[in-house]
């Protein structure tokens, strides 16, 4: 039996994630990340890791993880920790002190890859610039301008890189399932607001209503106004605003199927999943990248459902006052919220590599 030395020597790098099912965009910036990551330290290099389980929804993340659970990741024998996404967040040093501290002192460095500000406030930057200047990381990689340009002048000696969402390498790393050519659809996912409905005139006042242009038509992308205004109130309310909504809403749209992907496999609500035609929802995120992948547009409340839509030519729309959307601004989309954008994928291309040449550099 022959041994690999290179990979035998390879540093050893755990890479967060999980949570997909509670949300499968998670998914796209973990596989993403996984692409650079292999890419800056070698294929062999590249291992993941679960997330910290006080992240889960409906939770309060400042009462941290739960007492009895095993935060094994600090028992690692690993060279760099690599978190991801909205990590720069208010409850940041409930999640990870311990697991900081013990890899400390064993010489793990962290990296912080396509990072972001969870809610851009004053407290919680305050509360992130303190843990960092604790436990600074060996770098830190940001997803958004408005992230980078917070914390760029934090921590002098810290390597710092206006980077891009992982999502966006999804073009790189997995090659989707093609549909018959005979197949056409667009992609409709709202699992935390009221889907709009696609109208050919205004219908008044009843309905919370965005003008928009599809393929040389105008349209109203409409949602009954009682049902947006109780959506908008919590993320709690916003899924009990489905057991109001009986509209019953076409499969189809100009000839096109619409598919319905739910991001929230977990906890399974199949009244609400599968209430409305061509729906689906999967505890694995290889579906809905084929989907997204092959959809001639899409409609989403979901920052990644539209991430992975542009991240293979398509065009999106976003639904959402989330302000984790600012990503959308570092690839020149800032206009995704009022109208159906696309991402010049020569660009994207130059950034990618932008990005991992940057890495290399500075791991």
């Amino acid at each position: 039996m022959t041994i690999d030395t290179a990979a035998a020597d390879a540093p050893r790098v755990a890479l967060v994630g999980g949570q997909w099912a509670q949300n499968v965009g998670n998914a796209f910036f973990n596989l993403g990340g996984e692409y650079v990551l292999k890419r800056v330290f070698g294929s062999g290099a590249v291992g993941f890791y679960q997330d910290q389980p006080n992240y889960r929804t409906l939770h309060n993340k400042y009462k941290g993880n739960p007492a009895a659970y095993a935060d094994f990741v600090r028992h690692l024998d690993i060279d760099y920790l690599v978190l991801q996404g909205p990590v720069l967040n208010g409850w940041i040093r409930e999640s990870w002190e311990q697991a900081f501290k013990a890899l400390r002192a064993r010489g793990t460095k962290v990296i912080f890859l396509s990072s972001a500000f969870f809610k851009f406030r004053d407290s919680e930057f305050r509360k992130v610039r303190e843990f960092l200047e604790e436990y600074p990381p060996a770098l830190i990689s940001t997803r958004d301008d408005q992230s980078f340009g917070i914390l760029k002048d934090w921590l002098p000696g810290v390597p710092k890189y206006n980077g891009i969402d992982s999502g966006y390498f999804l073009n790189r790393c997995v090659s989707p399932f093609k549909v018959r050519p005979d197949v056409r659809y667009i992609t409709k996912n709202f699992d935390r607001y009221p889907e709009p409905e696609i109208l050919t005139s205004d219908p008044g006042a009843k309905y919370n209503s965005r003008q928009v242009e599809i393929e040389g038509k105008t349209y109203w992308l409409s949602v009954p106004t009682f049902l947006d205004k109780y959506a908008h109130k919590g993320k709690i309310k916003g899924y009990l605003a489905d057991v109001f909504d009986r509209r019953k809403l076409p499969a189809e749209f100009g000839g096109r199927m619409i598919v319905r992907p739910e991001h929230r496999f977990f906890p399974h609500m199949t009244h609400k999943i599968y209430r409305q035609p061509n729906a689906t929802a999967s505890d694995e995120p290889w579906t809905y990248i084929s989907l997204y992948a092959n959809a001639e547009f899409t409609l989403s409340d979901r920052v990644h459902a539209c991430v992975a839509t542009l991240a293979f030519g398509g065009p999106a729309m976003l639904f959402t006052p989330s302000p984790r959307s600012a990503l959308f601004g570092r690839v020149g989309l800032q206009e995704i919220k009022t109208k159906l954008v696309t991402l010049d994928l020569d660009y994207l291309h130059e950034e990618q590599e932008k990005e991992i040449a940057w890495l290399k550099e500075h791991v």
